[in-house]
This record gives structure tokens, sequence and C-alpha cells, in this order.
């Protein structure tokens, strides 16, 4: 009897543990169940933006490294080229700011089903990104791992797709605590091309384009002579050659161009090879010196462009005859105004040179055209008196024999002899008609008759 109590007091007491620990593991993923982190107002409270001068972006995949140097940021993935400063600002803006929604006690176990895990824990799943923000001499300030994206009709912040998006965050020195915040943070992302510096030069007004194509048959050059013209024309044009303005758009020809990405030095080489060079003056001023090549791919061609800019501006206005004083001072500031512009433009365009950017095909297509792709097609001159092939030289109409093939026109039969001529018939004697009182047989008149005595 003994026995059997102590067996029942035993398996109450493993069961009353069995239901604690999976109380436990509920309580875990549950709100505000387990003491934590007080609930505060802001994500990252005390950042200061300002001591930030290195950030580093890792997921399971891949890593961004961006640091200040000097006054400009830079990407190390791409070799140092110019980060982009407008989206290194909202990141740090919106850490800064970001409030939070409300918090959740997640344990370590189940940080995986919440995608928080950081890089680099061995047989982990569920890894989220890292984002470390740190000082000049490379001490950590703040870090955070952004986890899976949530959506809630509690937040004001809605999505398009359905509900509000949200993100869950972990932070190493809260312990436990999940964050819920309003934002996804889609800046923060590990994509090297993503966080350089897009501006690119830009052509316009363009005079002329002179292209060396590997083949001197390729090569060509057109011009205009005034940049209101719309049609280029081609110099050093055989007789019966025009450029057709309809097959290559020569005004807009790298105007406001775009690149997808940037090489670094060592892959420069590879990617040129082959490449066709171009030569574009302005009326400006500006001359650009681009090379561009077609790479085989994998997946698909890859299209290459390099560019180095320089100018030859005017320093002074040229003076106007008899201009007023009024007039002189309001064109001199506009001379100075455009005179800083273009100056400014001239200094941008010069740091892209040395670099190899991916640009798409439509960006330099025009460049890649050989020359007998961008000719007019030579005017056809028809005889009016010649027949057209297939008709009958003498109607116009088809000729049956020449549509059958293997048949062969029949042999012109010999013109006839011509007949001798038949006798000439007799013509027939016309007679005067008789006179009224005459014979109408023998046409005689009767004789007169004698007088009575």
């Amino acid at each position: 009897m003994n026995k059997i109590i102590l067996l029942l007091a035993v398996l109450a007491v493993l069961v009353g543990a069995a239901l604690y620990q999976q109380k436990d593991r509920k309580s875990r993923l549950s709100s505000g169940a387990r003491k934590g982190v007080e609930m505060r107002e802001l994500l990252l409270p005390g950042l200061d933006v300002n001591t930030v001068q290195k950030i580093r972006v890792k997921d399971e995949k891949s890593e961004v490294n961006v640091a200040l140097n000097g006054t400009t940021w830079a990407v190390a993935e791409r070799g140092g080229y110019e980060a982009s400063f407008d989206k290194i600002s909202r990141a740090l803006l919106a850490l800064k700011e970001q409030k939070n929604t409300r918090k959740q006690i997640v344990g370590k176990e189940s940080w995986g089903k919440i995608g928080v895990q950081p890089p680099g824990e061995p047989n982990a799943y569920g890894i989220g990104t890292l984002v470390e923000l740190l000082d000049a001499k490379g001490n950590l300030k703040k870090s955070l791992i952004l986890g899976a994206n949530v959506t809630s009709s509690g937040n004001t912040n809605a999505s398009p797709f359905g509900g509000n998006s949200e993100r869950l965050i972990r932070i190493p020195e809260d312990g436990d605590t999940i964050w819920v915040v309003g934002n996804t943070f889609t800046d923060l992302d590990t994509s090297p091309e993503n966080w350089i510096e897009k501006a690119f030069f830009d052509v316009q007004k363009l005079k002329s384009v002179e292209v060396t194509a590997a083949k001197p048959e390729d090569s060509w050059k057109a011009s205009r002579d005034n940049a209101d013209a719309t049609e280029f024309t081609l110099e050093g044009a055989k007789a019966g050659e025009k450029l057709d303005n309809g097959k290559i758009n020569l005004t807009s020809l790298l105007s406001a161009p775009t690149f997808n990405d940037v090489l670094t030095k060592d892959k420069a080489a590879d990617s040129l090879k082959g490449a066709v060079k171009a030569r574009l003056v302005t009326f400006d001023g500006f001359t650009y010196d681009v090379q561009t090549a077609k790479q085989k791919a994998a997946d698909a061609d890859k299209y290459y462009l390099t560019v180095a800019v320089s100018a030859d501006l005017p320093k002074e206005r040229a003076a106007v005859k008899d201009e007023k004083a009024e007039d002189k001072k309001k064109n001199d500031e506009a001379f100075a105004e455009e005179k800083k512009k273009q100056e400014e433009k001239l200094a941008a365009e010069k740091k892209l040179a040395g670099w190899v950017y991916e640009v798409t095909e439509y960006t330099v297509s025009s460049l890649l055209k050989p020359r007998a792709e961008i000719l007019a097609a030579p005017e056809k001159k028809e005889d009016a008196a010649a027949p057209a092939a297939g008709t009958s030289p003498t109607s116009g109409l088809p000729n049956v024999t020449k549509m059958l093939e293997g048949l062969k026109p029949a042999a012109t039969p010999p013109a006839p002899t011509p007949a001798s001529p038949l006798p000439e018939a007799p013509k027939p004697e016309i007679k005067p008609a008789p006179a009224p009182d005459a014979n109408p047989v023998t046409g005689e008149k009767p004789a007169a008759a004698e007088p009575k005595k």
C-alpha cells in the first residue's frame, strides 16, 4: 500500500514538472510573461549618429562594410568606391529615431523561429541580419539583429499588401527581450551594389560623336551644326550613303545614363577586352572619352563602360557692344552662375575615371552598332520605259510562259506570203438618164410631127 502511494506521488511530481516546463516554454513566446528589459520608447536610446564611422551589415550569405574615409563614405566590397551618403543618412536616422511598438520575451531556443539567430551560429536556422555600428577606432557602439517581418492590424504603418508591416528585432544586450517596431529597415541590406553612389555622368547638347571600332570599316562619325537640330549628318559619307536617324538616336545618346554595379579594379581589364572607343563632344565644351564592351556570361550578356571627362570652359564672358550697365550686371551674374554649375559638373564627373561600370544594353547599344547598321537603305531608281520583270513587253500583263517553269514559248510562225492581187472588176458604164419624152428602152426621142397644112 505504501509503495502504491509512493509511486503515485512520484508520478504526480513528474506530471507537474512536465506541465510547468510546457507552461514556461509557452510563456517565453508571450509578451510580458517573464521579467525582462523595461518597456522603453526608443529602440536605440542615446545613439549618437555623429560618432558612427563604420557600418557592418551581415547575414548568412553576404556582408557589406561601409566606412567614413575623410569626408566620404566608401564601400569596401567595391574597392573603396564612394558610398551613397543619402542611403547611409536614412539608415542611421531611422535607427536613431525608431520607436518601439511593443516587446516580447522569447527564449534562445526559439530565436530561430522568429529569425533572430546571429550569423555564424553553428548548426543554427532562422539567421537574421546583423547590424553593427562602430566608431573611428573600430569600437562597437551598438548592434542589433533584424529578424522576421510580421503583419499586425494594430499599427498605423499600413502595408499595401494587407495588414501593417512590422519587424522583430533582438538587441544582444537586452537578453531575451524581442522588440517589435513599425519599420522593416529596407536600407539595411547586405548587397554591396545597393550601397554605392549611383550619380553618373550626363551628356547634354551633343555636338559630335566619333566611334572607333576594332575593324576600320565599322567605325563612323556623325555631327550636327547646332544644338536645336534633331538630325545628325554622317561625316565622310560616300556617294549614296546617308545616316538613318531612325536606326540610331544620337540626340539623347548617353543623356542621363544609369549603371547597375561597379567592378573592382582587378576585374577591369577582362571586362573591356575588344572594347569600342567613342569620343563625344558637346556644344558646352565637354569631351567624353568612352570605352564600352559586351562580354558573354553564363546567364546573360554583360555590358561594361568606362569614361574619362574633360572640358574647355570659358573663363570670361564675351564682351557685348553697347551693353547697358544694368544688362551687363544681370548677364555677368548669369554667366558666373552657369560657370560654377559647369565646374561642379566637371569635378563630379572626373571622379568616374578609372572605374568600370556594369550598364544595360540599352545604354550603349548605339555605340556598339557598326557603320553598316546605321546607314539608310539606298534609294531605288526604276526605268519607266523598261517593263517590270515577269510582264509582257507589249501589254504589261503577266507573261504566262515565264511563270510556268520549264515551259518554252512556241516558235513564232513565219509571216504569210502576200497573195497576188485580184483583177480589178470593170467599172459599170453610167449613162445619162433619158429625157422625159424619150423611149425608155432606146432612149430615142420621137420624131417631131409635121405641121398641118
